[in-house]
């Protein structure tokens, strides 16, 4: 089986250009949300905070309103955030996809 199938993403991503902050115990930047989905969130960092997989962040922007979540991966300048999944979370991703797209 080759790679690519054994991988599947949980949740459809939408392409996004959000600009936020994303915060965790090494410290803290400005950026964009690159995608989002449901369950997740691609964020690209203006400035290399020390993220590792595993910690815990939080996230506040204008459209989106305050997340948490904990990193699943980091790659140069952009970390993957999988959300927190409450009944908040998904209140305020479904506000954004009604009011800001």
């Amino acid at each position: 089986m080759a790679y690519k199938d054994s991988t599947e993403r949980a949740g459809a991503r939408t392409q996004t250009k959000i600009t936020g902050m994303v915060t965790c115990k090494t410290g803290s930047s400005n950026g964009v949300v690159k995608d989002l989905s449901d369950e997740g969130i691609c964020f690209q960092l203006y400035f290399d905070i020390g993220a590792k997989t595993g910690q815990e962040v939080t996230i506040r922007s204008e459209e989106l309103g305050f997340l948490t979540g904990m990193v699943r991966w980091y790659r140069g300048d952009k970390i993957g955030i999988k959300l927190n999944l409450s009944s908040n979370t998904a209140a305020q991703i479904s506000s954004y996809y009604k009011h800001f797209r």
